[in-house]
């Protein structure tokens, strides 16, 4: 029988599961650190998400993670990473899984996955086993609680469909009407005419002022007599019979069904506070007849060449001549205790050209020719794989982080988005040293972005750092779409 791969997950040497072919091993097994994966590795700097087993035709494939240690063994003897090599068993970080090799790897400090190939077996019991099998393998005698407790249970459901049953055919009472449609609509007709009163309404918060902020007039006295319906009324000139009778008989003979009244009408005013002073010996000339100081027909337009140096500076005296009327309408000063705000400081009417390289000064473009004298290869995220070997891991840890940190970016996004609405994507070039820290962010945007969110993004980008330990060139691309 063919042997059938096994895997077992050891933490601080002690095994915690094990999965096989064709249970738990399918095409693809993944392992990483997030919460929703069946193997979960509990450590910060393993990756979100790894694709560990792959199987090709009939061969399965491990693929390394970043960082790992692997040591393999054929018939009992230990193997070398060069063994493994010359045999075409090992291709950089993929590993080809042979029946007649079993290894261990160390992903993680104190984390280990065994592997081996294992025939498989069926357990057959002895005479002996299938006796104390079948002397055990039954349920429990009930005591004498759970068997009174199930017949309570029993008899309380016998009760309520019992009851069900009575009422519905014995207890429940008939539906009867009093009245039909005809009797009710003629004891409308003769009920008892009711007078409405008119009532003293008071009026809205919101209060119409006079120019200027004055006070609005005081509104007329109720009058006694009940007060017409204001409307437009139709081009028919008269109303219905019915509607007419209608009206009679609740005491409100004047009602005209085709008339529509206005909706009221609610104004919103925003105030802006500030103050003015007089500019010391200006006075004001001007092309015509003025009324104020310097008010005297000018010859021509703004101010006279006169200045007077020992004039008192006043702060009230041209207030009058520079503002403007006051709202017609009355507000209020309370600062509303609800709602989601957002401050936002800069200009966010500046915005940065799109395809040109946002925040590259002298200092980037030198840092980029020593990238380029030092042959560091430009890795994008779609390229990762496509790079060389010895620099794929370091990649793929860099690609890793860079995905669970973009939802910073994210959060900047919706931030100003919420100010200046605007759309697009940002190529995000990423200059690493190394010891792992982001020493330059180049920015690109497609589409047009204020640059206070761009300086924003590339100081967060700069803050950053990776478990990297040689130089990289990684870019990657944000896109922001508007809600």
């Amino acid at each position: 029988m063919a042997k059938l791969l096994n895997m077992k997950l050891n933490y601080k040497g002690k095994a915690l599961d094990f999965v096989r072919q064709g249970k738990d091993i399918k095409k693809k097994f993944f392992i990483g650190s997030n919460k929703y994966l069946f193997w979960q590795i509990l450590d910060p700097n393993f990756p979100d998400k790894h694709l560990f087993i792959t199987e090709k035709g009939n061969q399965f494939y491990m693929q390394l993670p970043p960082g790992s240690k692997l040591s393999c063994s054929k018939d009992g003897n230990a193997v070398d990473s060069s063994y493994l090599t010359q045999n075409h068993i090992l291709h950089g970080t993929e590993l080809q899984l042979r029946p007649d090799m079993t290894g261990t790897v160390a992903i993680a400090p104190e984390w280990e996955i065994s592997y081996e190939f294992k025939e498989p077996w069926v357990s057959v019991l002895t005479p002996e086993e299938k006796q104390i099998v079948a002397q055990y393998a039954r349920f429990s005698e009930p005591t004498a609680m759970e068997r009174f407790n199930r017949n309570l249970m029993l008899l309380f459901v016998f009760l309520t469909v019992v009851f069900i049953m009575v009422f519905d055919l014995v207890l429940k009472p008939t539906e009867t009407f009093d009245a039909t449609l005809e009797e009710k609509l003629a004891s409308l007709q003769k009920a008892e005419l009711v007078r409405i009163e008119q009532a003293d309404i008071e009026g809205s918060t919101f209060q119409d002022q006079q120019e200027g902020g004055t006070e609005p007039e005081a509104a007329p006295a109720p009058v006694a007599t009940q007060a017409p319906v204001t409307g437009t009324p139709t081009s028919a000139g008269t109303t219905g019979g019915t509607a007419m009778n209608a009206g009679s008989m609740f005491g409100i003979g004047d009602f005209d069904p085709n008339a529509t009244s206005s909706a009221p009408t609610i104004r919103v005013a925003t105030l802006t506070e500030g103050f003015a002073a007089s500019r010391p010996g200006g006075k004001s000339g001007g092309g015509g007849p003025g009324s104020g100081p310097g008010g005297a027909p000018g010859s021509g337009g703004g101010f006279t060449t006169s200045f007077d140096p020992n004039a008192t500076v006043g702060f009230s005296s041209d207030i009058g001549k520079i503002a403007t009327n006051a709202p017609s309408v009355g507000g209020s000063s309370i600062k509303p205790k609800e709602g989601s705000f957002v401050n936002v400081a800069g200009d966010l009417r500046k915005l940065a050209p799109s395809g040109v390289a946002f925040g590259q000064t002298a200092s980037t473009n030198k840092l980029v020719s020593s990238f380029k004298s030092k042959n560091v290869a430009q890795v994008t995220e779609s390229s990762i794989q496509a790079s060389a070997p010895e620099a794929r891991a370091r990649y793929e840890t860099i690609g890793s982080s860079v995905k669970a940190r973009q939802s910073q970016i994210a959060a900047l996004y919706t931030k100003y988005n919420a100010i200046l609405p605007f759309s697009g994507s940002v190529s995000i070039r990423l200059l690493i040293t190394a010891s792992g820290q982001v020493q330059s962010a180049i920015l690109t945007p497609n589409g047009q972005m204020p640059e206070e969110f761009l300086n924003e993004v590339k100081k967060l980008c700069e803050s950053w750092s990776f478990n990297v330990k040689d130089e990289s060139d990684y870019t990657f691309t944000q896109r922001f779409r508007k809600s």
